[in-house]
């Protein structure tokens, strides 16, 4: 049996702009029950499962960090690089070695970029489109996975640590996906968060997160 709760607490959880206005009081909540329904095609009342969004709206209201977000927002900077590539590699011994020869062919004082992601399986390294050959000489064929150019990245500096703040990468990655910008990669460290995207969707990605530094 399908758990009504969960089920529309789940879908308005993954739209940051419905859960906005709903906390605002700018929604019908009928005709948004009729929506929920109708896109999770669920077989539960109309009354059901606007007691289900009620529910939600007060828990939202008792514990809301989206000012919180909105706020640091309204105070970031926003900075953008292009002509990047990325290089994903196997995670293996050989390659963590080889990394440390990665950094002198870094010219950080002359503005070169480096981005090191490692997950479980993989390391993904974000550098500048000029050096993808050079770097990809360092490695193994053998280790390398895939490589990937026309990338371009988005970096929103707040000034202080944010990662004490939910919500803050759930409403930039709700925002861009609602006006089709895909995220390749991303991390939040202390006051930056990286988004990498494909070049073709750098301006409009900057549109968007340029209209929540302004626009709340």
């Amino acid at each position: 049996m399908v758990n009504i709760n969960k089920e529309v607490w789940r879908y308005l959880d993954n739209h940051i702009t419905i859960k906005k206005t709903l906390r605002e009081d700018l929604i019908n909540v009928r005709a948004l029950a009729k929506k929920v329904i109708s896109d999770l095609h669920l077989t539960c009342s109309l009354n059901a499962t606007i007691s289900a969004i009620r529910r939600y709206d007060a828990e939202v209201k008792e514990h809301d960090d989206l000012p919180k977000v909105y706020a640091l927002l309204k105070k970031a900077k926003v900075l953008v690089r292009t002509k990047l590539a990325s290089l994903l590699l196997k995670k293996t011994e050989s390659v963590r070695i080889k990394l440390a020869a990665l950094y002198p062919k870094i010219d950080f004082a002359g503005g070169d970029t480096l981005r090191i992601f490692e997950v479980n399986k993989y390391i993904k390294i974000i550098i500048d489109e000029k050096g993808l050959e050079d770097v990809q000489s360092l490695f193994n064929k053998s280790d390398i996975v895939d490589s990937e150019k026309n990338l371009g990245e988005l970096t929103i500096i707040y000034g202080i640590d944010i990662t004490k703040t939910p919500g803050v990468f759930a409403l930039l990655s709700n925002e861009l996906a609602a006006n089709n910008v895909s995220i390749v990669d991303s991390t939040i460290c202390h006051s930056e968060h990286l988004i990498i995207v494909q070049d073709k969707d750098l301006q409009k990605g900057f549109n968007v997160i340029s209209g929540l530094t302004v626009g709340q």
